[in-house]
């Protein structure tokens, strides 16, 4: 009976209020998390945002530049702020492509993690103002890229796989040009804006999930199971129509794949609260996003998706998932070198045999 009281004692202390406050504070305060998840996720909206301009590259100008005053009207009822529509100019081709260029070698920059502190605002403030010279030519995923960036502006992105990390570890110990400047401010604060920024990224994802889902279960489509069949039928999102042509003819497939896009979505903030589950809903949205970009070609949409859904994925796993996958490689090419070595060895024994060799 002492047992049992003192575990439920203990329970009864860990919930407490003052001791889930005192823990979430130390949460907030005590280390960044998600590093690797915020280092995938600027990777992933670089390469999303460069799937928009790059192959916009040849209609630029008649998408946002000198020949979009088609969609003028449109653009100013949306009530953008002036300042961010002067960015992109319409009246002045040359500075059109100056800034097109400039957004371009700012998402490279992105990309490669240079100089990541200062490169963020900037891209940010040039995505918004492409976005507010047209507004159909959406398909969400700018819009959450828009959001999410915001947020992303107090964040580490690049404190793995960039640039700015090899300049850190080549660096050392030297003592570096605003080190000065770091020492003044509270250790916990750069912990603070990190972690808060990714507190906001995942309410942005469950809210997405969420109002998604509610919304799906007003349609019969997604009831019956036949809502994917009327996505691919679609012939303007077909990018690879007989793909998504022998994708709606299995309908077992497209039953099932509707009902878990949907059960997943509706079940997404409960899944969270245990880590197989919460892995297991990460993997499928993923996988569904994966499948929207390429049967349906919304990749910036399913990009920034599958970007905020790997925010959800602790740096402890990673860190294992990269022994795992180091592990393998390195019994294959041992395989590999073992294969080869006995081959060599065994070569002679292939030769054909000879006088000289039978006397031997």
């Amino acid at each position: 009976m002492t047992i049992q009281f003192t575990r439920r004692q203990g329970w009864r202390h860990r919930l407490s209020p003052v001791q889930l406050w005192t823990g979430f504070q130390d949460w907030l305060t005590s280390a960044k998390h998600a590093t690797i998840g915020f280092s995938l996720l600027r990777i992933i909206f670089a390469v999303a945002m460069l799937l928009v301009l790059l192959p916009s590259f040849a209609d630029r100008h008649y998408l946002w530049g000198a020949g979009s005053w088609w969609v003028e009207p449109e653009a100013r009822r949306r009530g953008w702020w002036e300042p961010f529509r002067l960015i992109f100019a319409k009246n002045d081709p040359v500075l059109f492509d100056l800034a097109y260029f400039a957004l371009i070698a700012l998402a490279l920059l992105f990309l490669v993690g240079f100089k990541t502190r200062w490169v963020t605002p900037v891209l940010l403030l040039f995505w918004v103002g492409l976005s507010a010279n047209t507004t159909l030519l959406t398909n969400g995923g700018d819009t959450l890229m828009r959001i999410v960036l915001v947020f992303a502006l107090f964040a580490d992105l690049s404190r793995h796989l960039s640039v700015d990390a090899w300049l850190r570890r080549r660096r050392g110990e030297r003592a570096g040009r605003f080190d000065a400047l770091r020492r003044r401010v509270p250790e916990w604060l750069s912990p603070l804006l990190h972690n808060t920024a990714l507190i906001l990224c995942c309410y942005q994802i469950l809210l997405v999930y969420l109002v998604s889902s509610i919304l799906k279960l007003q349609g019969e489509e997604w009831i019956s199971g036949t809502a994917l069949y009327y996505a691919l039928s679609l012939t303007e999102f077909q990018v690879l129509p007989a793909l998504s042509e022998a994708v709606w003819q299995m309908t077992p497939f497209i039953m099932v794949g509707t009902w878990f896009a949907l059960v997943v979505q509706l079940t997404f903030p409960v899944a969270l609260l245990w880590k197989p589950s919460r892995y297991v809903a990460v993997a499928g949205l993923s996988l569904t996003h994966f499948g929207i970009g390429l049967l349906l070609g919304l990749w910036p949409f399913s990009l920034a998706m599958i970007a905020l859904d790997l925010l959800l994925v602790r740096d402890a796993s990673w860190l294992r998932v990269r022994a795992v996958v180091g592990m393998v490689f390195t019994r294959g090419r041992r395989a590999i070198a073992v294969a080869r070595e006995s081959v060599h060895e065994g070569g002679d024994d292939l030769t054909p045999e000879t006088p000289e060799r039978r006397a031997a």
